[in-house]
């Protein structure tokens, strides 16, 4: 019965953190910009920089910026973290099926 409940704690568990890092990144929104984003991107060069006080940071905007690229997604994880999360998983699973026969519990007294 108290491998059972381990189980099913160890898979409440497991689930809670997989689930909690992905609802992370998915709500992690990039910021917006704001202000004129041409203006920004012509400061970041000394001749730009020279300009904003002339005539050319007016001639050098156009009438509509085009919109920012939409956000497809985060993807999937690199080929290393699946690995590790199988692990871990793996790992927690032998821990909690092995049977220890002298009946020592695994913490220290």
């Amino acid at each position: 019965m108290r491998c059972s409940r381990q189980l099913v704690a160890s898979a409440i568990v497991s689930i809670s953190l997989l689930a909690s890092s992905t609802a992370a990144v998915a709500s992690a929104a990039p910021p917006l910009p704001t202000g004129n984003a041409w203006l920004t991107l012509s400061m970041l060069t000394p001749s730009g920089a020279t300009e904003l006080g002339g005539a050319g940071v007016s001639a050098a905007q156009p009438e509509a910026p085009p919109p920012p690229p939409q956000f497809a997604g985060p993807g999937s994880p690199p080929l290393p973290v699946i690995l590790v999360w199988l692990g871990v998983i793996g790992l927690d699973i032998y821990l909690l099926l092995r049977h220890d026969h002298n009946h020592h519990p695994n913490s220290p007294p």
